[in-house]
């Protein structure tokens, strides 16, 4: 078999295509990462260098996944080295292919706004989209895509976090829901409190006005 146009490798424990979930992982968070600082540049200097370079980064990644093969992709082989010492966890290969194709897409999304210059609060919140996807892969381990992928009904038999397996038990959540709220309480009594006693100077802050006329 040709070492391109190739998705997921052939692991002997498995008679699917598998990915690395650690890989995918660590990829999501440095793409987020970058994502990240790219958007704090362009709101302190107003300028669209650095979005539009992470951008073009990111088409060229999922290009690269969708169309030929996860392991040449840059972001996947950067965190396939921060994670080479780690024991890889696998995963069933098709949903992560369909996350990455809807990733794909984004970006044909994105060329059209970089290609034309259109600024518009459709391309901010394009990119928020993939921030949150990737910030959701690499935080949590959720990979919104391979969920939708899942809703179709398709049978699947490895996924990210057992999440595939039919009567799972989850633990009762309400105590740390009922938790969450509390401490939520207390932060909010905490901001309240510096902001009126501490520190005055922010309670006159403002965000900056036309916001999406900068995107």
């Amino acid at each position: 078999m040709s070492i391109f146009f190739n998705f997921g490798k052939t692991v002997k424990e498995y008679e699917f295509k598998v990915i690395n979930e650690r890989e995918a992982r660590a990829s999501a968070g440095i793409m987020f990462l970058f994502g990240i600082v790219s958007f704090l540049v362009h709101f302190q200097f107003h300028s669209m260098f650095w979005p539009e370079l992470f951008s073009i980064t990111f088409i060229v990644e999922f290009f690269i996944r969708t169309v030929i093969d996860p392991k040449y992709a840059p972001y996947m082989i950067l965190g396939s080295l921060i994670v080479s010492n780690q024991k890889p966890d696998w995963v069933e290969a098709k949903p992560k292919q369909f996350a990455w194709i809807l990733g794909a897409i984004l970006g044909l999304v994105m060329i059209v706004f970089i290609i034309g210059e259109i600024k518009s609060p459709i391309r901010l919140a394009t990119c928020l989209i993939c921030l949150i996807l990737l910030f959701s892969e690499s935080a949590f381990g959720i990979c919104l895509g391979c969920i939708i992928y899942r809703k179709l009904n398709v049978p699947l038999q490895q996924c990210p976090g057992g999440v595939c397996e039919t009567g799972l038990k989850r633990n009762n959540n309400r105590g740390k829901i009922l938790l969450l709220l509390i401490f939520l309480t207390i932060f909010s009594f905490t901001y309240s409190w510096l902001k009126t006693y501490k520190y005055q100077e922010f309670a006159s802050l403002e965000m900056p006005k036309n916001i999406y006329v900068r995107i």
